[in-house]
């Protein structure tokens, strides 16, 4: 099976490991209350402020490994289940040989911050195919240092011809670091959380994948720094320009 290195951020997602020929569920632990009335419970402790603010046109630009990437745009918002997530300008990335297209979305609710994944158009020589969206806690700013967080999405992944294979991820999150200061890009940011994404993939029982992401998130700026740790490699992506509404 081949892999495509999908950067997207935000998996700042900033960067995305795909297997190709696999397919996804949505987290089921995600809970589906109204995010934009506090008083319908969701979740967690007391939000210890916003760390991904939301707001049409709300703009943020990266480098990957040194490379500049295209601006993540937030360009309407959609309710689903009752929730109302803030819609990214779609994003596509991909590897040699490979392309990859999906548009992300982002809810959040009482400190936690989840980030739905549509479904993922695959371009590979020869042929096409589509591997189904996801969505999973990427941020809970309403928990201590050293606690965590966990879930659990499968996909699958289709070619014309061929059998359906799926894949079956396990995460957890890890607040590694609260009200701490990053210097990203010669700016100095205040108030910064830092955590830890690891992720376990199964293919249909057959191979493992793992991965680790740190974020780094600033209080009213969003995500100033993201690495991600895989079999391929190591990706960074810093922050270096913002435009907030």
């Amino acid at each position: 099976m081949k892999k495509i290195t999908f950067a997207i951020f935000a998996f700042i997602i900033f960067t995305s490991t795909f297997t190709s020929c696999d397919t996804e569920a949505i987290d089921s632990a995600i809970d589906v209350s109204n995010p934009e009335n506090p008083a319908i419970p969701g979740g967690g402790g007391t939000p210890s402020g916003d760390y991904w603010p939301t707001a049409i046109n709300n703009q943020w630009t990266y480098t990957q490994n040194g490379t500049a990437q295209p601006p993540m745009k937030m360009i309407s918002t959609e309710v689903f289940n009752g929730k109302t997530y803030y819609k990214f300008a779609p994003l596509t990335g991909g590897g040699t040989g490979t392309t990859a297209s999906a548009t992300t979305w982002l809810n959040k609710n009482n400190g936690s911050y989840t980030l739905k994944m549509g479904d993922i158009n695959i371009g590979v020589p020869g042929m096409s195919g589509t591997q189904t969206g996801y969505e999973y806690v990427i941020l809970k700013d309403n928990i201590a240092v050293d606690e965590t967080w966990t879930g659990t999405y499968t996909q699958n992944t289709t070619y014309a011809g061929l059998p359906p294979i799926t894949q079956t991820t396990n995460y957890t999150g890890k607040i590694l670091a609260k009200n701490v200061t990053e210097t990203v890009d010669g700016e100095t940011y205040t108030n910064v959380i830092k955590i830890n994404i690891n992720q376990q993939t199964v293919v249909e029982g057959m191979s493992l994948s793992i991965s680790n992401t740190e974020y780094w998130y600033a209080k009213d700026v969003g995500v100033i720094k993201n690495k991600i740790y895989t079999g391929d490699g190591t990706y960074e992506s810093i922050l270096v320009n913002y435009i907030l509404n």
